[in-house]
Formats: structure tokens, sequence, C-alpha cells
């Protein structure tokens, strides 16, 4: 698409505003934007699909969820998969909690954040795989700690606001007041 198209593109404001949440929240998935905007479901599918084509926002199908990047706007590159998993609240959860402690058993994490072991396993697993994680065996316990705190915490902060999340809010005031 050339430049000149790209304000015939974002003329509609429901385009506009769609974009402009992409551009400032990325990584969002669809029904998200979807409560965000307010737009019924077939008339905001219509749209993203439209500044698809357009190349305005590109479309990442990951697992269950579809999520949307701006083209043009700030690029997350390495970190867009670290992105793509904070956006998922019980994994954003077992980061901030691990970037607290530093390092935690399942049985801790599990008791910290009311949810059963064998999900907090399922989630841990789905860390580890991405890399966001290690566990290490110290005798019959395995512990978990976030492999690049510095990276995690920087995305949490430059996208504060786009994760309307209290506990997100209170990580990063804390990682600031302790000067990281």
């Amino acid at each position: 698409m050339e430049n000149s198209d790209r304000p015939e593109a974002l003329f509609l404001d429901t385009r506009q505003r769609i974009y402009n949440l992409i551009e400032q929240n990325p990584g969002l998935h669809f029904r998200e934007v979807q409560r965000r905007t307010g737009l019924a479901v077939g008339s905001l599918q219509y749209h993203l699909d439209y500044l698809a084509k357009k190349n305005i926002i590109r479309i990442e199908k990951r697992g269950k969820f579809t999520r949307y990047y701006s083209v043009s706007g700030p690029q997350l590159g390495e970190a867009q998969s670290t992105m793509s998993l904070l956006r998922q609240e019980s994994l954003r959860k077992i980061m901030i909690f691990l970037l607290t402690k530093r390092r935690a058993n399942n049985t801790r994490i599990a008791d910290a954040l009311g949810l059963s072991p064998s999900t907090i396993s399922w989630h841990l697993d789905k860390l580890v795989e991405a890399g966001l994680i290690e566990k290490k065996r110290k005798g019959r316990k395995i512990f978990y700690k976030v492999i690049n705190p510095a990276q995690a915490a920087g995305i949490l902060r430059e996208y504060k606001k786009s994760f309307f999340d209290e506990l997100v809010d209170n990580f990063v005031d804390i990682w600031d007041n302790v000067g990281k």
C-alpha cells in the first residue's frame, strides 16, 4: 500500500479508532478489541480484515488467539511473543509473581495465585517452552525463575496502560521504586 492510500483507509472514524487501539495496545486479541471498541463482531471483523488487507495492521494467529499489531507503530521484535503471553491473565500473574519473588516452586505459585497446581504446571510449561522462564531442580523440588526479567518488566512498564490491570500497575510502581 502506498502512503497516499493510508489516510483513505483510515478515513472512517471507526477504522481510525480500531487502528489507534491496536497501535497503543499491541497484541490484543479479537474479543478484547471488541470489548474495548464496543463494535458488533461482524462489523469489527470486517474493519480488521480491511485494515489487514491494506497492510495497516498485521494479524498473528497463535493457538486459539488471533492477535493484532500495527504495521507502522512501535514494533516489538523478539519481545512480541513475550507480549502475546503477557496478554493472558494467568500467565501475566505468574510472570509478575516470579519477577517479584525471583524464583518459586509450583506449590508456592499455586497458593499465591489461588489456582490449582495442575493449572499452574500447564501455564509454567507454556512459559518454559516459550523461553521466558527456566526450571531447575534442587533436591526433590523444581523451581522456576524468569530468564530475562528486564525484558518482561520493560514490556509491562511500557504498555502498563494497555493491560487495565491493577496488578501490573502495582508491579511497575514497585519495580520503578526499587530502581531495576
